[in-house]
C-alpha cells in the first residue's frame, strides 16, 4: 500500500511498507517580508519536530527543482537523517553550501533510480510555469559561491523534473509546477497525479494535453496554499491570492472526465 500526506506547497511524504520518501518537503514558510527584503532560514522547531516523526524510515528526499519553497528546508532534513538526495547540480551545489555532506545523485533526465526494492524512480524533465508577471521566477543555478542564509530570489530554478515514482503496480507522478515537455511525456501514464496549480491558465495545455497523455485515475491538485503562513494543524487552509482553484478543478475535469479529483487536507492520509 502507498500512503501519501500532503505536507503543503508541492512537498509530499511517500509511505511504503514503513519506508518513506519524501518529495519537495517545505515546512518552514517564512513570511511575506522575509521572503521580499529579507534572507530565509529554515525554522529549528518545524523541521527538527518533523525529521525526529522519520528518523531511520526515510530511504531518499527528492526535489523537482531548486526554488526556496521547494529546498529552503532540504538540507537540515537530509543532515538530520542521513538520507540520500535525488536532484539537479543546483540541488548538489545547495548541499554543499550548506556543508551537508550525503549521498547525492545528480539528475540530467530521465534516470531510473531504484529507491529501494519496490522502489522505482525516474526524473522526466519538465518546464515551470509563468506565475511572475508571464514569466519563470529565478532561472538559473544557484551560485556556489552564495553565503547561508540566502534571499528567496538566490534559490534559482536548476534543471525542472517531474519525479515519477512507482511502488508495485501503483505509479505517482509529481507535477511541481504548471508546466510540462509534452515530447518527455510520450509514454508515461499514471495512477495519481499530483498538479500544482498555481500558473495553470498561462499554460492552458497543462490542464488538457498534459491529463490527456498522462490519463490518471486520480488527479490531486495541490500548491495552492500561502506559502507564507505556516500550514495550520487543521482547519481551514489559507489559499493563495486569485488562485481560482474552482475553475482549475473544473477545467480539468472536463478535459479528464474519468478520473476522482481529490484536494487534499491537512495532514490528511490518502491510501491508493
Amino acid at each position: 500500500m502507498l500512503e501519501v500526506r500532503w505536507l503543503g506547497c508541492a512537498g509530499l511524504e511517500l509511505e511504503i511498507n514503513s519506508k518513506v520518501i519524501l518529495i519537495d518537503p517545505y515546512l518552514s514558510r517564512p513570511g511575506i517580508f522575509k521572503i521580499l527584503f529579507s534572507r530565509i532560514a529554515p525554522a529549528p522547531d518545524l523541521v527538527n519536530s518533523f525529521t525526529a516523526r522519520l528518523a531511520g524510515r526515510v530511504s531518499a528526499v527528492i526535489c523537482g527543482h531548486t526554488h526556496f519553497d521547494h529546498v529552503l528546508d532540504v538540507p537540515e532534513i537530509v543532515r538530520s537523517l542521513g538520507c540520500r538526495a535525488v536532484g539537479s547540480s543546483s540541488l548538489k551545489t545547495l548541499l554543499d553550501i550548506s556543508g551537508v555532506s550525503a549521498e547525492v545523485t545528480i539528475c540530467s533526465g530521465n534516470e531510473r533510480i531504484d529507491l529501494d526494492d519496490d522502489i522505482r524512480l525516474q526524473m522526466i524533465p519538465s518546464r515551470h510555469g509563468r506565475v511572475l508577471l508571464g514569466r519563470t521566477p529565478y532561472p538559473g543555478e544557484i551560485d556556489p559561491l552564495g553565503t547561508l542564509p540566502l534571499k528567496a530570489s538566490q534559490y534559482r530554478l536548476g534543471a525542472m523534473f517531474m519525479p515519477k515514482i512507482e511502488v508495485g503496480d501503483i505509479t505517482l507522478i509529481h507535477s511541481g509546477s504548471a508546466g510540462f515537455i509534452e515530447s518527455e511525456l510520450d509514454g508515461h501514464r499514471c495512477d495519481v497525479l499530483f498538479m500544482c496549480v498555481p500558473g495553470w491558465k498561462s499554460m492552458p495545455e497543462y490542464t488538457t494535453r498534459m491529463v490527456n497523455i498522462l490519463r490518471p485515475e486520480v488527479i490531486i491538485p495541490f500548491h495552492f496554499d500561502d506559502f507564507t503562513r505556516r500550514m495550520p494543524r487543521s482547519g481551514k487552509i489559507r489559499m493563495l491570492p486569485s488562485i481560482d482553484l474552482q475553475g482549475f478543478v473544473e477545467r480539468v475535469h472536463k478535459y479528464s472526465p474519468g478520473a476522482v479529483i481529490r484536494i487534499p487536507k491537512t495532514n490528511e492520509v490518502m491510501r491508493f
